[in-house]
């Protein structure tokens, strides 16, 4: 029994922590900046049987991407009477982005960085869209972070898959905290049996990463949707 209490107030705690205040339903025309902590092109990202066999390459196609997420994220705040704004990345948040939004970490080093952006941008709320870092498979040693493409072979063994390690936050400027995250997940790639992997991975078609990136941008998009209907901003 007393385990057990214990076991409850330690799950109360971690819930305080972790789940923002809802400060109700944000008003029709908002003004919302959109930081971009992203790369603007997505990348190249593969691992073989070995960690000197692992390649991660940022050059594979001339696509900007900064441009597709933007024009996705601003047209449905548009669609539905907000005013979005693409801010520029700031270095502090562009440093630290793979972390950004863990509990201590956001609230000691972050906040006063995002109220002074939104101070001088005139913003009600930010989208701040930046690529956790994970493992690519459960207990994998292999991280992977961002979008685009990402390949596995293990003994010749070789598939593919679309890289979607990219997450959102909103900022509430005016209440000073972080609405509630978007679902993401980790291992939740998109299988690409079409893709052809070569031997050598700096021989990739750019074709094929571009569709791999599109295929992540959708994903992103359905879950940043569903991330916006839960802070009724839609």
């Amino acid at each position: 029994m007393y385990k057990l209490t214990i076991a409850i107030i330690l799950m109360s705690l971690v819930g305080c922590a972790s789940v923002p205040a809802n400060y109700g339903k944000p008003e029709v025309g908002s003004k919302i900046g959109v930081m971009l902590l992203i790369d603007e092109s997505p990348t190249y990202q593969h691992i073989g049987t070995t960690i000197f066999s692992n390649k991660n390459l940022s050059e594979t196609s001339n696509s900007n991407y900064h441009q597709k997420f933007n024009h996705k994220i601003s047209t449905i705040l548009t669609n539905h009477g907000h005013i979005p704004k693409l801010i520029a990345a700031n270095p502090s948040l562009l440093e630290n982005k793979n972390s950004l939004f863990s509990y201590i970490d956001f609230k000691d080093k972050y906040k006063a960085t995002l109220d002074k952006i939104a101070q001088e941008n005139t913003l009600d709320f930010i989208v701040i869209v930046y690529p956790p870092s994970g493992p690519a498979w459960v207990n994998s040693s292999a991280y992977l972070s961002g979008y685009g493409l990402y390949s596995r072979c293990i003994f010749g063994s070789c598939d593919a898959y679309a890289l979607n390690y990219v997450s959102a936050r909103i900022y509430d400027a005016k209440n000073k905290t972080s609405l509630n995250p978007m679902d993401f997940g980790f291992f939740e790639q998109v299988p690409m049996p079409e893709v052809n992997i070569p031997d050598e991975p700096n021989e990739i078609q750019a074709e094929q990463v571009d569709a791999a990136a599109d295929k992540a941008l959708n994903n992103f998009m359905t879950k940043f949707t569903e991330m916006l209907k839960t802070s009724e901003f839609i």
